[in-house]
């Protein structure tokens, strides 16, 4: 069994009091996830596929399911991008190209066709199963009580690794030959990375000018077709986007890979739940899209 991991100290909390303790991500079946599907898929022209696996990203599993369908990478997607160290169900759909009936790495639950290719935020959310070992079931109770909402910041497995310098590198023009997957990955992990600058920066505090969407504000994916907000946010925004020093018209040449967004800058908690397991606790949360289990887990724990 792996160590796992537990709170970075570095990051601060929203809440105040101390954390429940504990380790997660003691192996694959501690961390579950499962996509919540924003509509069935049905229709003809473009296969999709229910895939199990532990132990690889989605980019890796996309890349093996163009391998074996024989076509190119880009023809392959999928509605988010999953850990690679837990134990995920996720669909991916392919746009021309053979019928893959097995894939070595993942178990191939269910197929069909459908009339679109998945993008990313085609899901209503993921829902979590976490196994938290040698934490106090009883604190976790206690302070997921008094946890309304909690900062919607991207996870580890996606700001790190080098990918959001990589994402930077691409921006900069100092990367020649990229692969098209590889380069759609490193640019959001770009965007993520700053989104958690600013986040930082700010923590909960409302700023004059926020751009609010259905009542939770939000924060930045730079991008050159971003809205922007005004006074005081809009400063701050501006600021962490000076910082990378990208050359003009940086954000306008990969516009088509990553046009930029509006991101909720928090999670509200409405379903989590606590159970009682031996050594520790089982943590249950449902999250919308692109949220992260860990940003729960950061403040409860």
């Amino acid at each position: 069994m792996a160590s796992g991991y537990q709170r970075d100290p570095s990051l601060p909390r929203w809440w105040p009091g101390p954390g429940a303790g504990g380790t997660w991500k003691a192996e694959p079946a501690d961390f579950v996830v499962e996509e919540r599907p924003s509509a069935c898929l049905h229709g003809k022209g473009v296969r999709w596929y229910l895939l199990r696996r532990a132990g690889r990203d989605t980019v890796d599993v996309a890349r093996d399911l163009a391998r074996e369908a024989r076509v190119p990478p880009e023809c392959v997607s999928w509605a988010g991008l999953k850990d690679r160290e837990a134990l995920v169900t996720q669909r991916f759909t392919v746009e021309g190209g053979r019928a893959v009936s097995r894939l070595v790495g993942a178990e191939l639950l269910d197929r069909g066709t459908t009339r679109y290719m998945l993008r990313p935020g085609d899901l209503e959310g993921n829902t979590f199963v976490l196994r938290i070992r040698g934490g106090s079931p009883v604190v976790a109770t206690r302070r997921l009580a008094t946890m309304i909402r909690v900062p919607n910041r991207f996870g580890p497995q996606r700001v790190s690794h080098g990918a959001p310098e990589a994402g930077r590198r691409i921006l900069l023009g100092r990367e020649r030959r990229v692969d098209p997957v590889r380069s759609r990955f490193a640019l959001s992990a770009w965007q993520a990375r700053l989104f958690n600058r600013v986040l930082d920066h700010r923590g909960a505090a409302a700023l004059e000018g926020d751009l609010v969407e259905n009542g939770i504000v939000t924060g930045p994916l730079f991008g050159a077709r971003m809205r922007w907000p005004r006074a005081a946010a809009l400063a701050l925004e501006e600021g962490i986007l000076r910082e990378e020093g990208l050359p003009e018209g940086a954000l306008d040449r990969v516009a088509h890979v990553v046009p930029g967004s509006r991101r909720p800058l928090w999670i509200t908690l409405d379903d989590a739940k606590i159970e009682h397991a031996e050594d520790g606790f089982v943590v249950r949360v449902s999250l919308p899209p692109g949220s992260y289990a860990t940003a729960v887990l950061q403040e409860l724990l």
